[in-house]
């Protein structure tokens, strides 16, 4: 497997040729959260990179001399923000454990330094089914090299993502070392999940 960033691809190839491999790219219809990761690399992924809004990978892998897409994965810098009411609901284990890596805003919010994994995807379609070449425990691996990279240039304490409250998804998230903030839901209404980067 090969991490191509989305600018590397978009300066050696035309737009067409792109948004052409990008529409290869199928999740399966699991869920609205699924749908939203097709829909993001399809019509919005060239947009937020020419913007510099999110950063794209796409995990290339080939199959019988074939390329194709096996997965991808968007990070955006952006530090994790739990208002005060949020953060006096969580355990105070876990209170104490995000006062290490972050501080109270003066407002009195609670901000951790970071990343998050705005979108991450494995691809279903016929072929990538075929020559099964990435699981989601792959994919978290290389978003999480890749921002530990951009920790090492620029900082930031963790990595931080939003999911669906589907205990299949947490759990996925779970076994990749992350951890959901209890009683806190997210603006769009999904679950805050956060893993210390070391």
């Amino acid at each position: 497997m090969n991490v191509i960033s989305l600018a590397d691809l978009l300066s050696s190839s035309s737009e067409e040729e792109v948004t052409s491999l990008l529409s290869t790219f199928e999740c399966g219809r699991l869920s609205a959260g699924a749908n939203d990761v097709e829909f993001f690399l399809r019509n919005k992924a060239i947009q937020f990179e020419k913007i510099g809004m999110a950063k794209t990978y796409l995990v290339m892998s080939t199959y019988k001399k074939k390329h194709f897409i096996a997965g991808y994965f968007a990070i955006i810098i952006r530090p994790l923000v739990v208002p005060k009411r949020s953060f006096k609901l969580l355990s105070k284990n876990f209170q104490k454990r995000l006062m290490g890596f972050g501080h109270k805003t003066d407002v009195a919010n609670y901000e951790m330094q970071g990343y998050l994994l705005g979108q991450l995807g494995k691809n279903y379609s016929e072929i990538s089914r075929t020559a099964n070449a990435a699981s989601g425990s792959d994919l978290i691996g290389l978003a999480y090299s890749k921002v530990l990279e951009a920790k090492a240039i620029a900082g930031g304490r963790v990595l931080h993502l939003e999911c669906e409250d589907n205990l299949k998804i947490i759990s996925f998230y779970e076994s990749c070392g992350f951890t959901v903030l209890e009683d806190y839901i997210s603006v769009n209404k999904l679950r805050i999940m956060v893993k210390r980067l070391e």
